[in-house]
């Protein structure tokens, strides 16, 4: 669906509750079915171990792989940043604010996308995501994200966007991040693509 500037906030969270509700919906059945054909085959725990235990690999192999992102490259310089000082005097205030959103437009910065306005120079989350709707430059939750795109939040899942990061890379079905202000720090994370959590991705086009 094409969003247009007419429409208010509150339609567009509307409409893309309806999309991810059937998106999820239809992951949540096909995941239902995997897991019981896993479950017959004694599989799930050894599973769950050998995903825990190649975490670390996985992390590795996906810095090497995405290292030619700009965008992934100034968000990992920026890896252990603890305050986000860095970038809430950035972006003009005087005092600490929540910065998970300053770091993605900082970052943004470093790429030369806020003067090509490739991207929003954001502080609100909110404002953020509707920049990206409102351009058609969008990936629902449970879609497959690349390298480069901005992942949006929505944790109580009601429909609000409260907090956001940059995608580093996909392996198989989860999502590698980095983040501003989790936990005051600028860290990797580590995602189900179908992570209800997840409330969509913005889409930066660039002529890289």
């Amino acid at each position: 669906m094409m969003y247009t500037i007419n429409m208010t906030d509150e339609e567009i969270r509307r409409e893309l509750r309806k999309q991810r509700k059937r998106k999820l919906f239809k992951r949540r059945i096909i995941s239902l079915a995997i897991a019981a054909v896993i479950a017959v085959g004694g599989g799930v725990l050894a599973g769950t171990a050998i995903g825990n235990r190649s975490y670390t690999k996985e992390m590795k192999s996906i810095v090497s792989v995405v290292s030619d992102k700009p965008i992934v490259k100034a968000a990992m310089g920026q890896l252990g940043n603890k305050g986000g000082e860095r970038f809430w005097s950035w972006y003009g205030f005087e005092n600490r604010e929540d910065w998970c959103a300053l770091f993605v437009s900082w970052c943004e910065d470093q790429c030369g996308y806020l003067k090509s306005d490739a991207a929003p120079k954001f502080a609100i989350v909110s404002d953020g995501a509707d920049w990206f709707v409102l351009r058609d430059q969008w990936r629902l939750m449970g879609d497959t994200p690349e390298a480069g795109d901005i992942i949006f939040f929505d944790w109580d899942q009601d429909g609000a966007r409260d907090h956001v990061g940059i995608v580093t890379g996909v392996v198989d079905d989860k999502v590698f991040t980095v983040e501003g202000n989790s936990g005051d720090l600028c860290r990797q994370k580590r995602y189900f693509v179908d992570d209800p959590a997840i409330y969509g991705y913005g889409v930066i086009k660039t002529k890289e």
